[in-house]
């Protein structure tokens, strides 16, 4: 049966699309594989060439492209089984690409070839103690019976990350086993071998982790570092299982068997018409590539979102160097729906090094359907570049900002390493040229530090709980003027575009002078470029930069209210309105309304529906209230935040707890909803700021390892500052195996910030015998925002949990009550609410007006 090779191919990845000027005339022989012809370049790098022989891939670099093709058609025809109707060799590699294509996104990378040759693992585990090891896994295969024993003959493929962005590689002996380790922990072994059992204590990576470093040991063949005994003999038999990655010995026997595997069905292709590479600037060692997608709308899923159809597409993938990562891509674009039916142009813009060559992998998901692209190019960057300007009617699918120009004699303040900050911070400036003598460092207008020598850096007071504030250097000449200046904006809330007064406080009845100040919600790559405050309508304050606060006079009159308007730099625009003094009706309606979302649990803990709003009680204060607002918020829209421990003590099961979250994440969070990850040790990261592309957030859980100490409060208190602005139903799920030992928050102030933000806290111990003061602060938690503990000691027990978390945020009841305490009243005020009998009610403990 003859197969045309270009149709194979295309069958088996859909990378076959037509190839961008980029790409060029028939290559010459010696010619990097990247630049061959796609279909060739992906039969050589992409899986069939894992079949062939050192050999055959010396022969296949050595002949033209005319013969190449002859060459891989001829490989192809080889069918193991002339008799079936089916050619087994092709059927094994869609299968077995398929497969690999679904675990990993890079064939560049071994993971992805050891499921190639080899089918998926009878077992996967993932190292994940940072104490001791780089990112590591292991691959159990089985690889026959034993004779004597009847049991099953295994062997562990070991395979790594040697360092940062790097892909990974399988170890073998030749490695020796200090790869594995971090260099802390390949010293402290290096002592331990050395003083060969002076020291009494066990070896130091069995007593980080010790289930990983034993099963490192068993694949390996070597226990410990060098596999040195007390007596001062190494005896050790490394284990080669460099067989994972050689050809096949028997072409016939493994495509029978691969031909088998069962792998993800096709997915059901894009209409991607065309794929262009342009590559229009240069600036210093850089040059801008860009992929020009034109994607047809036949088949695309469209969605409603605020009266408007649109199409939602991800573009992510990776470029590639030399066979290692270069850069991720990750694009989300949200386009109008076409009324004449013309195809979607997107742009996909990165830049890379003039002269070489790179390989750029795509995937193109329709996030609202099932179908979804793979694309593959090979570019040789250009020393020149081609102008092109933008094509009208493509969509850029991010914001690059602008560049920030230097003078000779200039003045820069470093950005914070975290996202938040608080407390003291070190501000450090960098200065250029001779005249700047003096730095003086301000925090909110007000000088708080000065420096005249180098190194210009100081530590600043911020706010003790997180806010928006803006830091500001001033570098001034030894005559006292001022060269340059520069300044950051601290703890800006990022997302939807919003604007909330905080003073004077909701209920309160001023006038005369007093002091007006607002909260500001900024969309990514967007900027404030005024905020204006009206009282009654009539400017008084026009604000450039944070703190959003200033003075205003308020009139002696029934009706005064105060506006504050938010203008970004795109000439989009959001107010609120605060008011003062209003008629009964207004104050009722703006001023005193309570949201609660109520949990409802029967004696066995699980959720409760059906519920009428006459079964519910609302005490606010010890006083019932009368309810104005009831529902069941199946259908609300949420914000989630996953709060994840990656602290040392977590080595053992951090695995299973990412896997765990990235499940619930997929199941609970739908395309109305935004979430968000963090992860803590001894400092708090934000990896996914909140999107309602859920699978970023999944994404953002990769290569996290569990090492350091446990700053326990911090994470709260910062997982909680990423709610501001938010409104709607709100949890955080948090899960933690360890106290706090490293913050600078005490647990009081956490508990202080939850109650004020709002948000239902869902704690996850883990592994808490002995620990009865975390499992105390966990439970405070949960019950005061209305959340709930689950503790366990089996990693395996982590799903369930989610799915009773997920279970019971769909089925909350929103209550809403216009207060009936004083609207002037400050301070805390306590909520109780009270269901019929059988039947537990959780929500908020209270609220601040």
């Amino acid at each position: 049966m003859k197969i045309v090779l270009s149709s194979i191919l295309a069958c088996l990845c859909l990378f076959l699309l037509p190839a961008g000027p980029a790409l060029g005339a028939p290559v010459s022989i010696g010619v990097d594989p990247v630049l061959w012809p796609e279909a060739q370049r992906s039969f050589f790098m992409d899986g069939p060439g894992l079949l062939l022989t050192p050999e055959q891939r010396t022969e296949l670099r050595s002949i033209n492209q005319e013969a190449r093709e002859l060459w891989i058609q001829r490989f192809l025809d080889k069918d193991p089984a002339p008799e079936t109707k089916a050619n087994e060799l092709l059927e094994a590699i869609e299968r077995r690409r398929r497969l690999a294509d679904s675990e990993i996104a890079s064939p560049a990378d071994v993971r992805w070839q050891i499921l190639f040759l080899n089918g998926r693992p009878q077992d996967r585990l993932i190292i994940d103690c940072g104490q001791a090891f780089k990112p590591t896994e292991v691959w159990t295969y089985v690889r026959g019976v034993d004779p004597q024993t009847g049991k099953a003959w295994e062997r562990g493929a070991v395979v790594y990350r040697p360092g940062a962005g790097q892909s990974f590689r399988l170890w073998i002996p030749s490695d020796s086993k200090r790869a594995l380790y971090i260099p802390q922990m390949e010293y402290w072994l290096e002592q331990w071998e050395e003083l060969r059992g002076r020291i009494q204590a066990a070896r130091f990576d069995l007593q980080t982790c010790r289930d990983a470093a034993r099963k490192i040991d068993e694949s390996t063949g070597i226990p410990g570092l060098t596999g040195a005994r007390p007596n001062g003999s190494v005896t050790v038999r490394p284990i080669d299982n460099s067989a994972f990655l050689a050809a096949p010995r028997d072409l016939g026997a493994w495509a029978r068997e691969a031909a088998k595997t069962e792998a993800p069905p096709p997915a059901r292709p894009l209409d991607v018409q065309s794929v262009e590479l342009r590559f229009p600037e240069r600036e210093g060692q850089r040059m801008k590539m860009r992929a020009l997608l034109r994607i047809g709308t036949e088949g695309l899923e469209a969605v409603e979102e605020e009266g408007k159809r649109l199409y939602s597409l991800t573009v992510q993938g990776l470029v590639e160097q030399d066979g290692q990562p270069f850069e991720e891509v990750r694009l989300r674009y949200r386009l109008p729906v076409p009324e004449d039916g013309e195809p979607l142009l997107l742009a996909v813009d990165r830049w890379l090094r003039p002269d070489k060559p790179f390989l750029l992998r795509l995937e193109i998901k329709d996030e609202s359907g099932d179908a979804e692209t793979r694309l593959t190019r090979g570019l040789m960057v250009p020393v020149m570049p081609t102008p092109d300007p933008m094509p009208a009617g493509i969509a850029g699918g991010e914001v690059v900002p602008e560049a920030v120009k230097k003078g000779e004699d200039s003045l820069i303040l470093l950005p914070p390493a975290a996202d938040v900050a608080l407390g003291l911070w070190r501000a450090e400036a960098l200065v250029t040229g001779q005249r700047i003598k003096k730095v003086v460092f301000l925090v909110d207008g007000e000088r708080q530090l000065t420096r005249t020598n180098p190194p210009f850096t100081a530590e600043v007071r911020l706010a003790h709980f997180p806010t928006e504030q803006t830091v500001r250097i001033e570098g001034y000449d030894e005559n006292g003027d001022l060269v340059a200046a520069d300044e950051v904006i601290l703890n800006q809330a990022r997302g939807a575009l919003g604007v909330w007064i905080v003073d004077p406080p909701r209920g309160s009845k001023v006038s005369g002078r007093t002091r007006a100040r607002a909260e500001v919600m900024v969309p990514d790559g967007r900027r404030v470029q005024s905020l204006e405050f009206k009282v009654n309508d009539e400017p008084v304050a026009t604000l450039t930069r944070p703190p959003w606060q200033t003075e205003i006079q308020v009139p002696d009159t029934d009706l005064a209210y105060v506006t504050a308007v938010v203008t970004l730099d795109d000439g989009s625009r959001a107010e609120a309105v605060r008011f003062l003094r209003s008629p009964q009706y207004l104050e009722e309606v703006e001023v005193n309304l309570v949201e609660l979302y109520v949990a409802v649990t029967d004696r066995a803990g699980k959720p409760v529906k059906g519920l009428t709003q006459d079964d519910f009680e609302v005490l606010e204060g010890g006083k019932p209230q009368e309810l104005s607002k009831f529902e069941l918020v199946e259908s609300l829209p949420l914000t989630l935040g996953i709060l994840l421990d990656t602290s040392g003590s977590m080595a053992e099961s951090l695995a299973l707890a990412q896997s765990a979250a990235s499940d619930f994440l997929r199941s609970v969070v739908k395309p109305r909803d935004k979430s968000f990850a963090v992860s803590f040790s001894g400092r708090t990261r934000l990896d996914m700021p909140p999107t309602d592309d859920v699978e970023a957030v999944v994404r953002s859980f990769e290569n996290l390892q569990a090492v350091g100490d446990t700053a326990l409060h911090d994470a709260i208190v910062h997982s909680l500052y990423y709610f501001r602005g938010v409104k709607g139903q709100r949890a955080l799920v948090l899960l933690s195996d360890g106290d706090d030992n490293a913050s600078n928050f005490q647990f009081k102030d956490a508990l202080e910030y939850a109650r004020r933000s709002g948000v239902a806290i869902y704690a996850i111990g883990y592994n808490l015998q002995g620990l009865s003061g975390l499992r105390g602060k966990l439970n405070e938690l949960a019950e005061a925002t209305g959340g709930r503990l689950f503790t366990t000691n089996k990693p395996e027990d982590l799903p369930g949990i989610y799915a009773q978390i997920e279970q019971e945020l769909r089925s909350r009841y929103l209550l809403a009550y216009n207060t009936n305490q004083a609207s002037g009243q400050a301070g805390y005020r306590e909520v109780e609410v009270r269901v019929k009998k059988g039947l537990k009610a959780r929500t908020i403990r209270g609220y601040y007006p």
